[in-house]
């Protein structure tokens, strides 16, 4: 296991620090509401040889003064801008992996600064992060949420977008020298923009219990499709948690 830290994390750190600290006051009278819960996460592999991944999973969608969890995303509001707020935000992705007779690459660690604007017509969400981790690439994230209310039921549709730099799909999707003799070919790719489409269904069971289902399926662009080391263009995921409302 790698110990070294290096100093572009403990600079990220030390800014998340500092903001929680920045907030602090506001955060002394805040109360919590959202959802808190357990739920089951599942994905189609992408990698050759990889294993579709099932695993349980908290299910958080909770804010807390200007401190918030949804779901896969964390951060802090700094800013009142428009319909919400400007955000630091940081991303858990989980899109390190481990195949026999390829090198193993590492989670990423996205880091960086966004906005969720929930508008009259829809929620617009908006993230730009740097990978703190092996890749040392830059993401670029936007969607759309609409929302239709059927009763006990609640319907938000989503699409969206995901701009993934050189530096990173290059580390997850490029050949090293190993992976190169073990395919019996190099490929380096560059930039891509991935697109994807889901769908949340959020019922009601009791006043404070709910069940989340969430489904998305995504394209990946050319350049990472075409790598020896992927498993077609597209995928699905999939999420089914039941949530106590705050």
């Amino acid at each position: 296991m790698n110990l070294v830290i290096s100093r572009a994390r403990i600079s990220a750190f030390t800014a998340a620090l500092s903001l929680l600290h920045f907030n602090a006051a506001a955060a002394a009278e805040a109360t919590l509401s959202g959802d808190l819960g357990m739920g089951a996460s599942w994905s189609q592999s992408r990698i050759r040889g990889e294993r579709e991944k099932t695993s349980a999973m908290p299910y958080l969608n909770l804010e807390y003064g200007p401190a918030f969890a949804r779901v896969d995303t964390f951060g802090v509001k700094v800013l009142p801008v428009a319909y919400g707020h400007i955000e630091i935000v940081g991303q858990y992705r989980d899109d390190g992996y481990k195949v026999v007779n390829l090198d193993k690459r590492q989670d990423s660690l996205p880091f960086g600064v966004g906005t969720l604007q929930i508008t009259p017509i829809g929620a617009f969400d908006v993230r730009v992060y740097h990978d703190f981790g092996k890749s040392d690439g830059t993401l670029w994230q936007a969607r759309y949420l609409a929302e239709l209310s059927l009763g006990r039921v609640t319907v938000y549709p989503e699409i969206g977008a995901e701009y993934q730099s050189r530096r990173y799909t290059r580390y997850y999707y490029g050949t090293t020298d190993a992976d190169a003799a073990t395919l019996g070919s190099s490929y380096q790719p560059g930039s891509a923009v991935n697109l994807f489409a889901g769908l949340m269904v959020e019922t009601r069971i009791t006043q404070h219990w709910y069940t989340h289902l969430y489904v998305r399926r995504t394209v990946v662009g050319d350049s990472i499709a075409e790598s020896p080391l992927v498993r077609g263009k597209g995928r699905n995921a999939a999420l089914l948690a039941a949530g106590y409302r705050f």
